[in-house]
């Protein structure tokens, strides 16, 4: 058993002291990140994931206490999500996902082991994921065309859900990508506070899987320098149909993003 000693004599102040100083050497190293991810679902963490593979420092903010996103209920709280053979299956081997055969060409996975595979892949590639943070505005300069997103003003998600008139905090960032799924809330946002950039988040299409999984993907990409949209995001920001428990294309959709910021980021 273990016995404190001279610890215990320390008191509870100074565990608070040690938590206090290990909490804020992090949040400083947030302060300024390549990337800002808003958004732990499916593909956020990807997203995440494959940037921080490549040498990006990232941090992902979520505004729940957990990861995963519209996933992790599967399709009506039943423990299954399907995935078809391809460019989606070939990441959840890579995350050592258990692929369950369900037709030719098509798996089943289970979302809840797909989502903690995904944040632990993220984290041990370099991304940090810090849960209970809302994100409240965006850091802008310019204006119009030459409009340039540079970072997202934090907030806790407590303090948002009660209601307080606290000021939030600044977070510096080279990109921000939203992958807050069907709120597409970092896009509302802009097109809010900019409306001469004419954006519209009209909402996604309605019911049409292949489509929509197709879709997802082909519209990835940037909104404004330095703002690019993944996932659900895209289908509410584009009009494009939505594809249910059908949810490769989210995984593509975060790799794709990934993958153009990583070459944009490269060409600056």
């Amino acid at each position: 058993m273990f016995y404190p000693g001279e610890l215990e004599r320390r008191g509870e102040g100074f565990l608070a002291s040690l938590i206090y100083d290990a909490a804020f050497q992090r949040m400083r190293s947030f302060s300024r990140v390549d990337v800002a991810v808003v958004g732990a679902g499916p593909a956020g963490l990807t997203a995440s994931w494959i940037l921080a593979e490549k040498g990006f420092s990232v941090v992902v903010l979520e505004r729940t206490l957990g990861v995963g996103g519209g996933i992790r209920g599967g399709s009506m709280l039943l423990p299954a999500a399907l995935l078809e053979e391809g460019e989606a299956a070939d990441i959840a081997r890579r995350l050592g996902v258990r692929l369950r055969e369900a037709s030719e060409n098509l798996y089943s996975v289970d979302p809840v082991e797909l989502t903690l595979k995904l944040a632990v892949k993220a984290v041990d590639s370099g991304a940090a994921i810090w849960p209970g943070i809302h994100v409240e505005d965006l850091v802008t300069e310019g204006r119009g065309s030459s409009l340039r997103v540079k970072g997202v003003l934090i907030n806790l998600t407590p303090i948002i859900v009660s209601g307080m008139h606290v000021d939030p905090m600044y977070m510096e960032a080279k990109a921000v990508i939203d992958a807050t799924g069907h709120d597409a809330y970092v896009a509302r946002i802009l097109a809010k506070r900019h409306p001469e950039l004419g954006l519209k988040v009209p909402g996604m299409a309605s019911q049409n899987a292949w489509l929509g999984e197709r879709e997802v993907v082909e519209k990835t990409g940037m909104i404004v320098p330095g703002l690019y949209a993944a996932g659900m995001s895209v289908a509410e920001i584009h009009n494009t149909h939505r594809m249910g428990p059908l949810i490769g294309g989210m995984l593509v959709s975060g790799k794709k993003a990934a993958e153009i910021i990583a070459e944009d980021m490269r060409g600056r």
